[in-house]
């Protein structure tokens, strides 16, 4: 089963995201062992790892999607899945990291282009939209361990409701898949 662009794209940056909230939770001592193994037999990032991420979560969390943002990104995606594009793989990668793979991708920058969207506009709107859209829906328990969100994406989510479920939905994967909107892989 091959799993469409965003949603493998938004996965990989949702992961990271979601792993740093996870290990900023934890105790110190067990944060710092580099590659450990968890519970769940995943190694964990060194601290070098844990202070990118959280750069990454900071950034993410703070920047503003325009105010046209679904008009400009439902588009984009619709063509991407159209495209059967093929994301790069970027697991434990930096969100710079995951631009310039992005960037590199010579089936996508048509697309981009054709919509006036750089690589970096697309990685940070989509992966913005995921963790805004993720945190409205399952708030933190611990909010101290997550950057604050930027108040004018949560209005912009929240008062474009239908539009950010019919997003969701569209990254949900290639038809046939089965999958609900939102659920994750």
């Amino acid at each position: 089963m091959t799993a469409s662009f965003l949603r493998r794209t938004l996965a990989a940056s949702a992961c990271t995201l979601a792993l740093a909230t996870g290990l900023m939770a934890m105790r110190p001592a067990a944060a710092q062992q580099p590659m450990q193994q968890n519970a769940t037999g995943q190694a964990q990032p060194t601290p070098a790892q844990q202070a990118a991420i959280a750069r990454d979560m900071k950034t993410v969390a703070e920047y503003r999607l325009p105010k046209d943002f679904f008009s400009r990104m439902m588009p984009v995606i619709e063509q991407i899945r159209q495209s059967r594009i093929s994301p790069p793989e970027t697991p434990n990668m930096s969100l710079e990291e995951t631009i310039k793979r992005t960037e590199a991708m010579p089936a996508l920058q048509p697309i981009l282009e054709h919509y006036h969207m750089t690589a970096r506009e697309f990685v940070m709107g989509i992966t913005t939209f995921g963790l805004t859209s993720a945190v409205m829906q399952h708030p933190a328990q611990d909010s101290r361990n997550m950057p604050q969100l930027n108040p004018d994406n949560v209005k912009l989510l929240q008062s474009h409701q239908a539009q950010t479920q019919a997003l969701i939905q569209a990254m949900g994967g290639s038809e046939g898949e089965g999958q609900q909107p939102g659920t994750p892989q």
